[in-house]
């Protein structure tokens, strides 16, 4: 797992510092500030106000991915964040994905009906869109890094009859949203669908969560709508209970 955090540095540049989580080997990049939508960080520091005000346009849209925040507020300037050693850094990302997630967290607590009745609506009328804003809900729940769904999907496919002739019937395939700030759709292949065997006795429970290793940040769950089967597999370095019930309620919810 990659964790990254990024400072302004002027109107026009941005260092991203670069976390191993396992190895604990740290990276540091500038980039213009045109590529932080390209990014995949965790959080983004500001210093000076005038630079926020000249980047406002910009960081209004990327705020929905990660937190932007006041520097001063965790006593950091810019020469300070250039130095942090590997483990102060680790540190650093702890407090503010631990902020990160509480907010999102408690937002979804308070919403909660209404993140149902639209996810109910959704997966009634549009799985696609349903998958799709599932995907970011449970990233920002989960404070990830990155975050695939595997899921059973039917397509048309072409099959001969008892005559010969070829006919469209439908087909069970897996299909995936993976991603690590913006999700994609794939069409799964012999993985995917032995993932699914692999997990089948974990199924009849409407959600589980199969495996988290804090040292590797790995996170595992499985879920069940009306008997349609899904996999979340994800990157995430913590999972308190706060989180594993907001998760569950919402599972809990989307079977009534």
């Amino acid at each position: 797992m990659i964790i990254s955090l990024g400072f302004v540095r002027s109107a026009g540049q941005i260092l991203i510092k670069e976390l191993d989580w396992t190895q604990n080997k740290l990276d540091s990049k500038l980039i213009d500030v045109t590529d932080l939508p390209d990014q995949n960080i965790q959080g983004l520091y500001i210093e000076d106000e005038e630079h926020y005000s000249s980047l406002v346009g910009l960081l209004e849209k990327e705020k929905a991915f990660y937190p932007i925040m006041d520097a001063k507020d965790d006593q950091l300037s810019f020469g300070i964040f250039e130095n942090l050693p590997a483990q102060q850094f680790k540190d650093l990302y702890g407090k503010v994905n631990n902020r990160w997630i509480m907010g999102q967290n408690f937002n979804s607590v308070e919403q909660f009906n209404d993140h149902i009745t639209h996810f109910k609506t959704l997966w009634a009328k549009d799985r696609i869109t349903f998958f799709e804003e599932l995907w970011y809900w449970l990233k920002r729940n989960l404070g990830a890094t990155d975050l695939t769904i595997i899921f059973n999907d039917v397509i048309k496919a072409e099959e001969k009859d008892e005559n010969n002739e070829k006919k469209e019937r439908p087909k069970l395939i897996q299909s995936l949203i993976s991603g690590n700030k913006k999700a994609n759709f794939h069409q799964g292949g012999a993985k995917e669908k032995e993932l699914m065997s692999h997990y089948i006795e974990k199924f009849h429970e409407v959600f589980e969560i199969t495996e988290f290793n804090p040292a590797k940040g790995q996170f595992v769950a499985t879920a069940q709508i009306e008997r349609s089967p899904m996999i979340f597999m994800s990157r995430t370095a913590q999972l308190n209970q706060l989180q594993r019930s907001v998760l569950t309620g919402l599972f809990n919810g989307l079977q009534v």
